[in-house]
């Protein structure tokens, strides 16, 4: 007995020590982004009513956590391998792609509510958003970043990725070439990043190469694309609280209209939604639903938002549904102007909200290449 009290004993230590290779996605918060979303005072309205985003916890596991949760013993949380989760990329460059999602799910929350609301926000192209650099690549080894903006390339401009790649095939493997770099905030007039370009064999040619992927099809990894700068009509601005992902787009969105358009298109209701947004206004999908509609439950809502599945099964709208209580309805929406008909229909006031986008470039003009972007 004292022998196997010792082995258990051993185990357990051993256990809470080793950490396994899955993150544990658990439910995470329910925040109302009113207090997250500032716009001039002389613009803004009385707010009626809640507008939530909701996020998940991804969680680090002990061997003695895993356990448990890969028994089915813990319902809420769903297990996810790292290297599914991050890609097989350094965690540190995982996490800097959750900081541009949210920049970029920032920026077309904006632009697409104020396109809603009626007015005109042109967009021009103004350089590439790094998303993925290969690790020991020229890239990586010259120090460029996850979220750096490439805005030319030996002074030619580089508004996109064909006009990246253009101007990097201009060179040979081994030539060193002058990057102009800025942030998604801030992309000009940025700074000069010296890179010596290394080689690559591509169909039976050798080419120079920076060291950011970019995809030949939607199953390849996107590592970069193309960054917008729109004019605004006046400031908006919105606090993140130290979320990433872009999964909050939404919600962001139509925390703005909210706030713009009178302040009572939840109809005095507690909406909470979850989904990308795309400067056309489409909602795109997310990960971690069911762990989302317990956290919106918690937080009181009684509607909740969810994006339509890639593959038009309704996955997320049957899971949110299963997991939701009497008291939460879920409905699925596919852009901006479908919550904004279900908003309407569920009693909410659109105002100016209802009229849409202004036609011509303002109201409907989208980045090139965006939707093969990688936060989209």
């Amino acid at each position: 007995m004292g022998a196997l009290l010792a082995l258990v004993v051993a185990f357990v230590v051993v256990a809470s020590l080793v950490t396994v290779p899955y993150y544990a996605i658990v439910p995470g918060d329910a925040i109302g982004v009113d207090r997250l979303i500032t716009v001039p005072s002389q613009q803004r309205h009385p707010v009626h009513g809640r507008v939530l985003l909701t996020d998940v916890g991804v969680n680090t596991l002990k061997l003695i956590q895993w356990i448990p949760a890969r028994l089915g013993l813990e319902p809420n949380t769903d297990l996810v391998p790292k290297t599914l989760l991050t890609g097989g990329l350094p965690v540190k460059e995982f996490d800097e792609q959750g900081i541009v999602d949210m920049a970029e799910s920032q920026l077309s929350a904006e632009a697409v509510a104020l396109r809603q609301l009626g007015y005109s926000v042109p967009e021009h192209d103004v350089g590439v958003t790094l998303y993925i650099i290969i690790p020991g690549s020229a890239a990586w080894v010259s120090g460029l970043q996850v979220g750096d903006v490439v805005t030319a390339i030996d002074h030619t401009p580089t508004p996109n990725p064909d006009a990246l790649v253009a101007a990097v095939r201009a060179h040979h493997p081994g030539d060193v070439i002058a990057v102009q770099v800025g942030s998604i905030a801030h992309p000009l007039p940025g700074h000069t990043v010296r890179v010596r370009l290394r080689s690559a064999t591509q169909n039976g040619q050798t080419v120079p190469v920076l060291g950011i992927p970019r995809s030949t099809s939607p199953d390849q990894p996107r590592g970069m694309g193309t960054q917008p700068v729109y004019d605004f009509p006046f400031p908006v601005s919105i606090n993140s609280d130290q979320i990433g992902g872009p999964s909050a787009g939404l919600a962001f969105t139509l925390g703005i209209i909210n706030s713009l358009a009178g302040g009572d298109i939840t109809g005095g209701r507690v909406v909470a939604a979850t989904g990308t947004i795309r400067p056309d206004g489409t909602v795109g999908d997310v990960g971690g639903v069911k762990q989302k509609t317990i956290a919106v439950e918690q937080a009181g809502a009684t509607v909740f938002f969810v994006p339509p599945s890639p593959d038009g099964a309704h996955a997320e709208l049957k899971l949110a549904q299963q997991v939701a209580n009497g008291n939460l309805k879920v409905f699925e929406v596919g852009s901006l102007s479908d919550a904004m008909a279900q908003l309407g229909r569920l009693g909410g006031v659109l105002g100016r909200a209802q009229a849409g986008p202004p036609p011509g470039p303002g109201g409907h003009s989208t980045p090139y290449g965006w939707p093969t972007a990688p936060w989209s």
